[in-house]
């Protein structure tokens, strides 16, 4: 991934926690042999988002030697949008990563888990004024 790529990644990530109490990380690992479920689980609470408060956190992970890669969120987070929105997530991240456009793919996730957090998640406005 290029230097460019990664900055954009993070200019996604801002985009997508901002004004939320939500946050998402992304790990690429260069494993070339990988279970990326468990690995996105170990990586979860390695980066300690198992500890955010609001247990509201999402990790995408992927391996594009193993061409694997798994899409995890913490409780309150999965308890908003269920199964059905990880397999989305999943599925929508296939076709990028099978051409090879691996940065597509975790742009999309991003996107899509910063949708979740926007609906679900949002920091409470402060009103100014007296």
């Amino acid at each position: 991934m290029t230097r460019d790529e990664r900055a954009k990644i993070a200019r996604a990530l801002t985009a997508a926690e901002d004004g939320t109490t939500g946050r998402i990380a992304v790990r690429v690992i260069p494993d070339a042999s990988v279970d990326a479920f468990a690995r996105a689980q170990y990586e979860f609470r390695r980066v300690g988002l198992h500890r955010h408060c609001q247990q509201n956190a999402a990790l995408i992970l992927v391996a594009p030697k193993a061409r694997k890669f798994a899409v995890i969120g913490d409780l309150a987070l999965h308890q908003r949008v269920g199964d059905s929105f990880w397999n989305d997530v999943v599925e929508d991240m296939q076709p990028h990563f099978s051409r090879g456009a691996v940065y597509d793919g975790i742009i999309l996730a991003i996107e899509r888990v910063g949708i979740v957090l926007h609906a679900h998640f949002a920091e409470p406005s402060i009103e100014g004024g007296q």
